[in-house]
């Protein structure tokens, strides 16, 4: 369980503050507010009032800043209530944005994209290591790893997988292909046809394997084709006269290789190649 670095000042006690003295986190990490959602909650509002108190911390002049639940922050003032019940809380900045992950991930799912930036904005901003950062949010280093990974995707793709509505394991298979087209119309693919993860990471697999090159004639061998076979006309007249002898023509990036093999039970004969 995540366990608050924050401490409550004083004991925990809730105030009444009013709603305009509250400014929103910029540490925020939920990205979209969908308004039916927000609509259900100020209803609920409505009817049973505010459960959970606002976490927030003093700014001084009688200011706030909103540390956890900007959802019934927009409900509230949906509502147009004039006053909230909050509770005022004292940390620095990456203590603040670690609750307001943490408080995120608790009462609703965040998308798998928005942690990752959210993990991200705390790790480049304050002065916490990865798997400090993946101890406080009760998540294994290697799974904190994998989904930052998927910070790597261009914003299109992010976007894509986002209105498409595919999962985090869908998303961490397309980090194989390099093509931002590709990876667009496998997300539409995956989504239309209803693919399931392994079925994705086939599609990918066939994607991003490197074409065979078919081999083709250089003009260094094509140059060369007269000295070749003037050397081929000797292994032909080896052959006449009963020498197995055995040829072969290699290209190679210095030129054209003709490597003649006499084997070694003729006598009198070398075994080394022309």
């Amino acid at each position: 369980m995540f366990r608050s670095p924050i401490a409550p000042s004083p004991a925990r006690a809730v105030q009444r503050l009013p709603v305009s003295s509250i400014r929103p986190n910029p540490a925020q990490p939920r990205r979209t507010f969908p308004e039916g959602s927000l609509r259900q909650l100020a209803e609920s509002i409505r009817q049973h009032g505010l459960l959970s108190p606002l976490l927030v911390r003093s700014e001084g002049g009688g200011r706030y800043q909103l540390i956890a639940g900007e959802r019934r922050l927009r409900a509230l003032e949906l509502l147009g209530r004039q006053w909230a019940e909050a509770v005022v809380l004292s940390g620095d900045d990456c203590d603040c944005a670690l609750i307001a992950l943490v408080e995120n991930l608790q009462r609703e799912d965040l998308h798998f994209l928005d942690v990752a930036l959210a993990c991200r904005s705390i790790l480049d901003s304050h002065p916490i290591t990865q798997e400090r950062l993946a101890q406080s949010l009760s998540m294994s280093p290697s799974a904190l790893a994998n989904r930052l990974r998927l910070l790597k995707l261009s914003e299109a793709v992010q976007s894509a997988l986002r209105r498409r509505g595919l999962t985090e394991r869908h998303a961490r298979a397309l980090l194989s292909l390099r093509d931002e087209a590709a990876q667009l119309a496998l997300i539409d693919e995956a989504a239309d046809q209803r693919l399931s993860v392994s079925e994705l990471e086939k599609r990918v697999a066939r994607q991003a394997a490197p074409a065979k090159k078919r081999p083709r004639l250089t003009p260094i061998l094509r140059d060369n084709r007269i000295v070749i076979n003037a050397l081929m006309d000797t292994v032909r007249q080896l052959k006449r006269i009963g020498v197995p002898v055995k040829s072969r023509v290699e290209e190679a990036e210095d030129g054209v290789r003709v490597i003649v093999t006499i084997p070694a039970i003729q006598k009198g004969l070398s075994q080394n190649p022309f």
